[in-house]
């Protein structure tokens, strides 16, 4: 007997399996999209905060000396000099002054000598304090306190907040410290000296502008625009042009031949063909986590900023302020002699 009313049973054909499976891929994209975008935005926060903490201590360093900020670099000679040395947290002795010429160890003490808030943003920072604390592993211990020297997340302004102090002949000389500038003054341009470099709290000048802290790297010549590591930290930090020279700018074009130089990246992703570019060998702000600069200003308001942002030299130098022509991008002063002489000994 032949039955009526039934409906034949029939399956998905491969072309619905395949818009099913497009779809998904589709939705999963989006979420990936959304969960990356999630995750750097936790960084970047992450960041800030320690950014902050770093700020705090900076500020006790001031009220402790008096106003005076903390200096951006003491070489040897300049240490011996002024008769100053610091202590090892971790042992009973004195930090060898080849590690204290940059301004983490004389920070460390007022963050506690907590090592998250400098360096939690390396991906062996437990690794990296446990080495700290292990004073019986002479050479483990030795190579700590060498990456902490020379690698917090956050580079100092240290040029001109502070200053970068060198000895010249028999005195410590302070770099740019009376350097003469053009500026305008009303309708007139004028060389003016002791604007360039902060030394004390109250010379800061629109504190809600000049940057303090921002993250750095230091970088080799090249074309920076995309990389998949989080690169070292730097203890220093430069503007686009340092004096008359020009140390980096802000690249918008597609990667090119570099000869020699390497091709690497500051941008994590997205802002495709945005990057920069590097001229002379220095510490330069560095992008870890998407496009923008986890920055401290002298106010202590954590901010992000743009490479754009920071090719504006009145937020590193309050001389800027009154830059010849208004624009404070072009900015520049003369080099200071000092700056590339070997001191005796070195």
């Amino acid at each position: 007997m032949k039955r009526t009313g039934t409906t034949p049973h029939r399956g998905f054909t491969i072309v619905e399996l395949l818009v099913v499976i497009s779809i998904i891929a589709i939705l999963l994209g989006i979420m990936l999209v959304g969960l990356q975008s999630a995750t750097r935005t936790s960084k970047n926060l992450q960041s800030m905060n320690r950014g902050r903490q770093i700020f705090i201590a900076w500020t006790a360093y001031s009220n402790s000396y008096a106003d005076k900020l903390l200096p951006g670099y003491l070489s040897e000679g300049v240490q011996e000099k002024w008769r100053v040395n610091y202590p090892c947290p971790s042992q009973q002795e004195t930090l060898d002054p080849t590690f204290t010429e940059t301004f983490p160890w004389r920070l460390m003490p007022y963050l506690d000598n907590d090592v998250d808030p400098m360096f939690g943003y390396r991906a062996d920072v437990d690794a990296l304090e446990n080495d700290y604390a292990n004073v019986n592993n002479e050479v483990e211990h030795d190579a700590a306190l060498s990456i902490m020297s020379s690698t917090p997340e956050f580079g100092y302004n240290a040029y001109y907040v502070g200053g970068w102090w060198k000895m010249s002949g028999t005195r410590a000389h302070l770099i740019f410290g009376d350097t003469p500038a053009e500026v305008q003054v009303g309708q007139d341009t004028r060389q003016v000296r002791g604007r360039l470099v902060a030394t004390n709290l109250g010379s800061i000048r629109q504190p809600d502008r000049m940057m303090t802290f921002c993250t750095a790297s230091f970088r080799e010549p090249g074309v920076y625009v995309k990389d998949d590591r989080i690169p070292d930290g730097a203890a220093w930090v430069v503007p686009q042009r340092l004096c008359s020279d020009q140390i980096w700018a802000d690249y918008q074009g597609a990667q090119r031949n570099m000869g020699t130089a390497s091709l690497a990246a500051i941008v994590q992703d997205g802002a495709q063909g945005q990057g920069l570019e590097v001229f002379s060998a220095e510490a330069v702000p560095i992008r870890r986590h998407g496009i923008t600069i986890p920055c401290v200003n002298a106010d202590g308001a954590t901010v992000q900023l743009g490479l754009p942002d920071l090719l504006d030299m009145s937020r590193w130098t309050a001389a800027a302020l009154n830059t010849v022509g208004g624009d404070p991008t072009r900015f520049q002063h003369e080099c200071d002699p000092v700056m590339n002489e070997v001191e005796p000994g070195g």
